[in-house]
Parts: structure tokens; C-alpha cells; sequence
């Protein structure tokens, strides 16, 4: 099938005016017209070399949207979003760019553990000031018994015993939290990467005034990479908090059937508004002002659980407070 000169003409002055690639295909593949790539490198494969891989990736289907990567000529890996449309006459593909963006999640993922570790490690300076004080008194309590009774001694290396199991306690909370990176794929309970989230957000004093019901399944055992997991509910706990203003009720809800599991997490804060909740999981967008969120942290969690095969999503959302649920296949390893 071929365009007159005119029509041609025509549409490659459309396509030049696109900011992204633009590929129309008639219904046998033919490549009709293929709009400029600027941002391609010297020895990158032509876009319209490039049309029948993208028109694999969308036949058969109704796909809004298609992830794709491919290698470019410098041996960098283009991450790429095809938004397909059919028309009378073939297909019209969109292929958008989204190197950049994931480059910006990874930072920004990376960030946000930053952050969350400087604000985990001010929250253990504060608690192990306590063990170490009362440490300390123990010391000078039995330093200034010439002869220190049994029962003294006992009752003061139980204390010992106590303060130094504290202590270490809150140092492997930290040094598991900190540990950042590929990790292997593993089987682990669900709700241990839930109640490391809850953990940090202890020890920060986040959930101080929170009073959080967290209703466990242990028959939930998954496959997957746990830190990264955790990083999905650590996201939609600080949500929850910073939506409640710090007090409120906080409810978790894990459950196992034979194919998957998921998780909600219920907050008592005001919801999300009817304006809102469709734009809700875009990258960039945040209900919270750009002083206390960058919109990223619902996009990575997205991003986090649909590279485990699960789904995230909003619920349900009222003035009396949202719920998002996030569900996972039993096995994704």
C-alpha cells in the first residue's frame, strides 16, 4: 500500500511535529511513514527497520500501553512504552522514551531509602541512648557492691542480657534495612517484609500516635526479592500516616488463597478525591506539595510489584479513608 505525494507530504509534516516516534503500518506491515528520531545515536537500528518488532509486541491484543527495551548502538538498554492504535487502514504507533524515567525512579527509589535510613538512624540514636544508660547503671550499681550478692548479680546480667538483646536488635533492623541492590530471589513470609516497614516507621516514632492492626496469614509465603517488597509497603505506610496527619487507625489485611495472595492497607485519613485517585499511581504526581512528596513513591511501588507479576491498586477511597491493595502470585521466582 502506498500514500500519494501529497498525503505523504502531508503526514510527515504531522509526524515531525510529534514528540516522540510515530510509526504507521498498513494492515500487511508495510511501514506507511515513520516520523525523525533526534535523540537517536549514530548506528542505532532506524525506527522503520525496528516496525515489525514493534508490530509483534501489539498483535493479537488491545494493549493500551506495551513495555519494550531494546539495546542501542553505544550498548545502552532504551526502555520504551508503544501505545498502539488501530485504524481502517492499519496501526498507528507511538513509541515513548522512558530511559530517562526509569533512570529518575532508580534514583529517586534510592533516594527515598537514603532518606528513609537518615531518618531510621537519627530514631536509633534515641533508642539505644536508653538500653546503653541503663547499661551504664548497671555497671556502677554493682561496681559499688564490694561483694555483690547471687540474687543482684543475676537480676543485673538478666538486665545486661535485656539491654545488649535491644540493642541488638534495633542495629540488624538497621543493618537489614540499609542493605540496598540486586538481592536473590527467595521465598519469604509476606508479612515479615510487612513488619520490617513497620519496624522502621517504629523506630522513627512514625506510628506513634498510629494505632495499627496488622491481621497476619501465615500460610502467605511468596518468591520474590523481600527488600524490594518491603519498599512497596513502606511507601503505602508513610502514605497512610502522612494522610491521617500522624493519628488515626491503620489497617493491614494479609490473605493466601492457592494462586495468590494480597494485602490491604486501610488508613482513617480523608481518602483520596474523585480527582485524584485516576492520576494516583502516575510518576511525577503527589496530592502533598512538592515539600513533602516528589509523586514517585506509588509509581515505583507500581513498578516493584508488577515486576513480581502482582498488582496494585486503590480499592476504596471515602471521607472515612482509603484502602490499596496489592496482590501477588504465590510464586514469582
Amino acid at each position: 500500500m502506498s500514500l500519494p505525494s501529497e498525503v505523504s507530504a502531508m503526514l510527515d509534516q504531522i509526524l515531525a511535529a510529534s514528540p516522540w516516534p510515530v510509526l504507521l503500518l498498513a494492515h500487511d506491515g508495510a511501514v506507511l511513514a515513520a516520523s525523525e528520531e533526534p535523540a537517536a545515536l549514530p548506528g542505532d537500528v532506524p525506527l522503520r527497520e525496528r516496525a515489525g518488532h514493534y508490530a509483534a509486541l501489539v498483535s493479537g491484543g488491545d494493549a493500551r500501553e506495551i513495555a519494550s527495551a531494546r539495546r542501542r548502538a553505544d550498548g545502552s538498554l532504551a526502555h520504551e512504552s508503544i501505545h498502539p492504535r488501530r485504524m481502517p487502514w492499519g496501526l498507528c504507533l507511538t513509541i515513548v522514551d522512558q530511559t530517562e524515567l526509569k533512570r529518575l525512579q532508580a534514583a529517586e527509589a534510592q533516594t527515598a531509602r537514603l532518606a528513609a535510613l537518615g531518618f531510621m538512624v537519627a530514631g536509633v540514636c534515641h533508642e539505644v541512648t536508653n538500653p546503653l544508660t541503663s547499661l551504664h547503671s548497671i555497671v556502677q550499681i554493682l561496681r559499688a557492691e564490694k561483694d555483690p550478692s547471687p540474687a543482684l548479680l543475676s537480676k543485673g546480667l538478666d538486665n545486661i542480657a535485656g539491654n545488649v538483646k535491644r540493642i541488638l536488635d534495633i542495629s540488624r533492623r538497621l543493618v537489614t534495612f540499609s542493605r540496598v541492590g540486586e538481592e536473590p530471589h527467595a521465598r519469604f513470609a509476606i508479612d515479615d517484609a510487612i513488619e520490617e516497614a513497620l519496624g522502621v516507621l517504629r523506630v522513627d516514632h512514625l506510628l506513634r500516635d498510629i494505632v495499627v492492626r496488622h491481621d497476619r496469614d501465615a500460610s502467605a509465603v511468596m518468591a520474590g526479592r523481600m527488600g524490594q517488597v518491603r519498599e512497596v509497603f513502606l511507601n503505602l505506610l508513610v502514605n497512610a500516616i502522612q494522610a491521617m496527619g500522624g493519628h488515626g487507625r491503620l489497617s493491614i489485611e494479609t490473605r493466601a488463597d492457592a494462586a495468590s495472595l494480597s494485602v490491604s492497607v486501610a488508613d482513617s485519613g480523608p481518602g483520596v478525591s474523585a480527582e485524584a485517585a485516576p492520576r494516583i499511581f502516575e510518576p511525577f504526581f503527589t496530592t502533598k506539595g512538592g515539600a513533602h512528596g516528589t509523586g514517585l513513591g506509588l509509581a515505583i511501588s507500581m513498578e516493584i510489584v508488577h515486576e513480581h507479576g502482582g498488582a496494585i491498586e486503590l480499592a476504596q477511597s471515602s471521607q472515612y479513608g482509603a484502602v490499596f491493595k496489592v496482590t501477588f502470585p504465590r510464586e514469582t521466582a
